[in-house]
């Protein structure tokens, strides 16, 4: 063996890692870019008949951006619009989440009066996105982990509550 034969080696197999699920860029990525861009468009969109084919063509962009298959199809996303604490929101449920990370369900939380006109300019509509994430499981349970956004930040809230739209409305509400 000669001194520089460690040039010629052949490389170590790298392990097969395909990125983030379309799971977690669905809810991390795609949908809280949408949310935060364009909140009262998309308020609209889940409280109309064209909620479910938005989400399917959504989830098709995710899938091919990612080049593997979601595993879910979307008509497995249920949209809950609500008022939380007066303002106008919308829960996304997804489908069981199989990895740590991936959303049990997220929320998009815009501060506006409903009785009012909203602000002329869009950028003056504040919005939230939160999501209810898969934490490492213990033997008492499923752990979350409940985070947030907004135009500038990320922040993470700890554990969070039980993964049930209820649940999490409910630790929402006491946050705003």
């Amino acid at each position: 063996m000669g001194l520089f034969d460690f040039l010629k080696r052949e490389p170590e197999p790298t392990p097969d890692d395909e990125g983030p699920s379309p799971h977690y860029v669905f809810a991390h990525y795609a949908l809280r870019q949408i949310a935060l861009a364009e909140p009262l468009q998309l308020l609209a969109i889940a409280a109309s008949p064209d909620a479910g084919s938005f989400m399917e063509a959504l989830l098709k962009d995710v899938v091919e951006q990612c080049g593997r298959e979601a595993g879910f199809d979307a008509a497995e996303i249920k949209l809950h619009p609500l008022r939380l604490n007066d303002y106008p929101c919308v829960v996304i449920e997804m489908p069981e989440p199989q990895e740590a990370a991936e959303a049990y369900m997220m929320a998009v939380l815009v501060t506006i009066d409903l009785a009012a006109d909203p602000p002329p300019d869009p950028d003056q509509v504040t919005a939230y996105y939160y999501t209810l994430e898969k934490s490492v499981s213990l033997p008492d349970g499923p752990r979350t982990v409940l985070a947030g956004w907004d135009k500038q930040r990320h922040m993470n809230f700890g554990e969070g509550p039980e993964p049930t739209v209820e649940a999490f409305v409910e630790a929402l509400s006491e946050r705003d």
